[in-house]
């Protein structure tokens, strides 16, 4: 849905599955923000080696760019542009904002994270069970490949990774404290923060926090959108897009 008005520019549009979702194997290094980076730092040398870049990632995308550009500062001239959608400034929590309903929410959630971490094989048995149409739901068919193959579906990418993988995922998540944000302020207005007026998981208000580290970068709110903002306000994300496109060829 992203990928059509962009093509119709005659942008060059890459996209992939992270390790553990979709089409990608898990590999055996151990899941944290850096090496995840590290496989979109590779798919850039291999896919795009050379010339301007316009980078885009959702949630925990948005936190592996900001990783990216930590490690990888030789990258920065090229990074025409960049959009962190739903990114928050510190670790994801089950408790983003105050409230007795929050509280009640981030109960079943810590339970939850707490029997993926420590009971995964139970949680896979139930996985399998559920309907195909639950994006909670554990495939025992393996991905599909070819070249010609493209992403999975959003509500897709987890049918086949493992509840332990998915809390290896959370707990990398998790970990306390506000990232690096040098890289993204040599940015400056290449730079779009994207938030949903309505996310409970990451809500706006902590992606505006992140914006206040970065005075230059544009922050743009998207009225009555959830953390399925690129899903349900794919146009928020092509104008975003779009505006940093002509940013990046007007530079």
């Amino acid at each position: 849905m992203h990928t059509p008005p962009l093509a119709a520019q005659g942008i060059r549009v890459v996209r992939y599955d992270q390790r553990a979702h979709g089409q990608s194997t898990r590999g055996t290094a151990p899941i944290r923000l850096e090496k995840l980076a590290d496989d979109l730092s590779l798919l850039i040398d291999n896919c795009a080696p050379h010339g301007p870049l316009v980078l885009v990632g959702h949630s925990m995308g948005g936190m592996i760019l900001q990783t990216l550009t930590t490690m990888r500062p030789d990258l920065l001239p090229r990074i025409q542009g960049l959009l962190l959608i739903s990114t928050p400034d510190g670790p994801v929590t089950t408790r983003p904002v105050p409230g007795l309903r929050t509280r009640l929410l981030s109960w079943g959630r810590d339970l939850l994270a707490h029997t993926c971490t420590h009971t995964p094989t139970v949680v896979d048995a139930i996985r399998r069970r559920l309907p195909r149409s639950s994006p909670w739901a554990l495939s025992t068919a393996a991905p599909e490949s070819g070249g010609t193959s493209v992403p999975s579906a959003c509500r897709r990418g987890l049918h086949h990774t493992a509840t332990r993988d998915i809390a290896a995922f959370w707990q990398a998540l998790a970990i306390r404290g506000s990232r690096p944000v040098d890289g993204l302020r040599t940015l400056g207005p290449r730079l779009t923060l994207l938030a949903g007026s309505a996310d409970v998981h990451v809500p706006a208000g902590h992606t505006r926090a992140l914006a206040l580290r970065l005075p230059q970068a544009r922050f743009v709110v998207t009225d009555q959108a959830t953390h399925t903002l690129p899903i349900r306000h794919p146009h928020a994300v092509v104008e975003s897009l779009t505006h940093l496109l002509f940013i990046a060829r007007n530079h």
